[in-house]
């Protein structure tokens, strides 16, 4: 009897250690590929639809057609085009990047005479400051923007935004999270962007306090989640507490 009750034993632990590497193997490749978002007026309400390659982001697309269009270099996002309903190409965003970090971003949209540049420098904080441009579609030359400011990341989460324009104080976010998996853990690429809370962190935002000279607003996030801790959905309420937005995913 007691051999048998081993037996069972070690049969449940090969069971119970193969469940477990099935549940990890499946985690890891779990992606979103749709956002429904709803709101109070039934007409604003969309979704939007991502296709990949392996782990790499091809495009979003929107109910309308709206397309945003991912190119890579490797394993990093070298660049995005941004096409409305029509199809036309409304803007092209590029990034550079150094020792693997993203040194810079480009915005250059369709017809306008200058481009909006932001340079990024990382220091040895961890914390990474940015200082943003203008150049001269044709000539491409640089003038300063007057918006600097910094990043701060704690655990692969966005925690603190500052800014300041001309040398005054613009603008100040701080920003909360949950323990869960942010829905684009497993896409290649999307951390290494920089100043987006709820795409490129590592786990879900469930607060934003900004705050300028003149108002102060707190911004506050609920989810349900699956049994690989991703959100199912989450819903974003405003200053006190109003439901602005729900969005639902699928993997």
């Amino acid at each position: 009897m007691k051999k048998i009750l081993c037996l069972f034993s070690a049969l449940a632990l090969v069971l119970t250690s193969c469940s477990s590497d099935d549940a990890a193997d499946a985690s890891s490749s779990l992606k979103p590929s749709k956002v429904a978002y709803s709101y109070s007026d039934a007409k604003d309400n969309y979704f939007s639809e991502m296709k990949y390659e392996g782990n790499k982001l091809v495009t979003e697309t929107d109910d309308d057609g709206y397309t945003i269009k991912y190119h890579y270099i490797d394993d990093l996002i070298s660049k995005t085009e941004e096409f409305g309903t029509d199809k036309a190409l409304q803007s092209t965003t590029e990034y550079s990047y150094s020792a693997g970090k993203l040194a810079s971003e480009t915005v250059k949209n369709t017809g306008e005479t200058r481009y909006y540049k932001t340079k990024y420098t990382h220091n040895g904080d961890g914390t990474v400051s940015f200082a943003e441009f203008y150049i001269n579609a044709k000539t491409g030359v640089e003038e300063e923007g007057g918006k600097i400011g910094k990043y701060t990341y704690k655990d692969g989460n966005l925690v603190k935004y500052e800014s300041s324009f001309y040398g005054k104080p613009n603008s100040t976010y701080t920003y909360e999270y949950d323990s869960k998996k942010n829905p684009t853990a497993n896409v290649t690429g999307i951390k290494l962007l920089l100043g987006m809370e709820e795409s490129a962190s590592a786990n879900n935002v469930v607060k934003i306090t900004g705050t300028s000279s003149t108002s102060t607003f707190v911004s506050t996030f609920s989810y349900l989640y699956n049994d690989s801790n991703f959100p199912t959905e989450k819903k974003q309420f405003g200053n006190g507490g109003a439901l602005n937005e729900t969005a639902q995913y699928t993997y």
